[in-house]
């Protein structure tokens, strides 16, 4: 147990936003790296490298059993969703650690999910799919507004839209149908109608091994652009009172248990209501926005090193070194904008900036929602501090050192 296990790395995803997870990972654990490209700025990190088609699962597969052909390997990892029911196959057919691509699709499709939860009597809004605006309609009414609606296998909240009437409705549903991205399944009941949880959002990461879930670390959901739900940042609080709820902690535990989820990493996301606790998402995956490093500079888990031991089926060290507040928060534009320049005033960034660069490359066309996005952001700022009002000052600091030039 004192080898250096190998671990098969498929995809890296954006360098700004998961780079810190592959050289965290190098620390502990060789990676053999499956992407569209030989590694570049990897190569100090990983062992080794295939280029090689990730979106196709037959290219994947033969890519990972070369690998394996000539050296042990002992896990496979993926943090980007549309990768991760590709990835369970390769696990599968490697005899790696993992769950089923059956237990993956089943947190994917967001119908499959609620369907799971409502089974066991986890608490959830109220959801039902359907297939046109007129059924959209039909179901609001059931439901009662306002009402939520969410395209059934996207993520990053992508899609998903808040409607206070029903003149309202034709417009919104027209605008969550049309959001798709590639290798998304496609679905005729493709939008889901769901009861509005009301209050504040929060995420969860954990890490599953033999069936136990344990929660590594709790975000509170920066969100804007209403009636959109454009995740504008996050804070990790070490000391947040509500990481140690009880409550929380059950419900977590029994999502996992309804979604037959046993193996890996997942991010849920929650709603806390007037009558308690209410899921919202569960994602069969690190969460994105960078949270699993605002976990790490709040709270010393590293969720990156944990990932890769419940990959490689080792017991995770879960420890943290630290009690104290980190923050995100991503740019926007107010208009659609080609990016000339991105600058950075750095005498300016307040005592504690962890980050602030850009996340747009010059003539980049970028755009708020509901036409942009994830890919509408054009910088992002993280700040530690020692609580939250401090940390939420700091960022909003920091934020207004950075300007975004036209081209």
């Amino acid at each position: 147990m004192g080898e250096r296990p190998l671990l098969i790395l498929v995809g890296i995803g954006y360098e700004p936003h998961r780079g810190y997870l592959l050289r965290s990972i190098a620390e502990t654990t060789d990676v053999w790296l499956l992407d569209h490209e030989p590694p570049s700025w990897e190569t100090p990190y990983v062992v080794g490298g295939t280029a090689v088609d990730i979106r196709k699962g037959d290219a994947l597969l033969a890519a990972a059993e070369e690998v394996a052909s000539g050296r042990t390997v002992d896990g496979v990892l993926c943090w980007d969703e549309l990768k991760m029911e590709n990835t369970a196959r390769v696990a599968e057919r490697l005899g790696l650690p993992g769950v089923s691509p059956d237990v993956i699709d089943r947190c994917r499709d967001k119908h499959r999910t609620r369907t799971a939860l409502a089974a066991a009597g986890v608490p959830q809004p109220r959801s039902v799919a359907v297939a046109s605006a007129e059924q959209a309609a039909e179901v609001a009414a059931d439901i009662g507004y306002p009402v939520i609606l969410k395209p059934r296998a996207l993520g990053a909240s992508m899609g998903v839209t808040r409607v206070d009437n029903p003149a309202d409705l034709a417009e919104a549903y027209a605008h969550t149908r049309a959001q798709h991205v590639d290798q998304a399944h496609y679905y005729d009941l493709g939008v889901l109608v769901e009861e509005y949880a009301d209050g504040p959002e929060f995420s969860v990461d954990s890490a599953v091994v033999d069936g136990v879930t344990t929660p590594l670390f709790l975000a509170r959901k920066r969100s804007g652009f209403a009636p959109y739900f454009e995740e504008i940042g996050h804070i990790v609080d070490a000391a947040d009172p509500l990481f140690a709820d009880p409550e929380l902690r059950r419900v977590i535990a029994d999502a996992h248990r309804a979604l037959a989820f046993d193996s890996g990493m997942t991010h849920v996301e929650l709603r806390l209501t007037r009558s308690g606790w209410s899921v919202i998402e569960v994602n069969c995956r690190l969460g994105g926005d960078l949270i699993p490093y605002l976990g790490l500079r709040a709270t010393g888990v590293d969720a990156g090193k944990i990932a890769a031991a419940v990959a490689c089926g080792r017991t995770p060290d879960f420890g943290g070194d630290r009690s104290t507040c980190a923050a995100i928060r991503f740019l926007y534009p107010e208009e659609a904008v080609v990016v000339g320049e991105v600058k950075v005033e750095r005498s300016a960034l307040p005592p504690g900036t962890l980050l602030a660069g850009p996340l747009a490359e010059p003539g980049t066309a970028v755009e708020p929602p509901p036409v942009g996005h994830v890919w509408g952001r054009y910088a992002m700022v993280a700040v530690t501090a020692p609580t939250p009002v401090d940390c939420l000052s700091a960022v909003d600091k920091a934020a207004l050192a950075v300007r975004l030039i036209a081209q």
